[in-house]
């Protein structure tokens, strides 16, 4: 009788630990998954990411046509005249609204005539900018970088050599997520 009891109490207490640790467990995947944008892209329109470099930036388009680069809408492969551009020497940033834990940063280039682009990317936490990306893409649409994790506050995308066919680069869509 007193065996099974004492059975019955390290049961009762082992029960008892199991929950805390569970509900330490699920506390602590909520909290990553909140710093982690859970796990879906943070430019969009639906995060409320912010444009700070729209004053130097320049929109291809007009009204429901304007070429914002975290729209949600699904662009036109054939359309010349949508996406957000940069001259030489100048950058898009991208400001989230609040601090992310990042791994990858995708961006929809306009590639329609077979463009070679030059641009650095650079993420930040508002205290250090660390190069991402630094390359000249040959060919390609969509870039996919894929970076270690790291917290976020804005990307910078510096235009350093345009693409082959004029001095600009530009993009269509921009996408960042935390990838498992």
């Amino acid at each position: 009788m007193l065996k099974s009891c004492v059975i019955l109490v390290l049961f009762a207490i082992s029960l008892n630990y199991c929950q805390r640790n569970f509900r330490y467990c699920q506390r602590n995947n909520k909290i990553k998954a909140l710093t982690r944008g859970y796990y879906k892209n943070v430019i969009s329109y639906d995060a409320s990411p912010l444009l700070t470099s729209r004053k130097q930036n320049q929109f291809a388009g007009v009204g429901n046509e304007m070429g914002i680069l975290f729209r949600n809408e699904i662009y036109q492969a054939s359309s010349n005249q949508r996406g957000t551009y940069i001259s030489l020497g100048q950058s898009i940033i991208i400001e989230l609204l609040q601090v992310y834990e990042l791994n990858t940063l995708k961006i929809v280039l306009r590639n329609g005539n077979i463009r070679t682009y030059d641009f650095i990317v650079y993420a930040s936490d508002s205290n250090e900018e660390i190069i991402i990306f630094d390359s000249i893409t040959n060919y390609i649409e969509v870039v996919t970088i894929k970076f270690r994790n790291q917290l976020v506050k804005y990307f910078r995308i510096y235009n350093r050599g345009g693409n082959s066919e004029a001095p600009f680069t530009h993009i269509i869509k921009v996408e960042a997520y935390f990838k498992i």
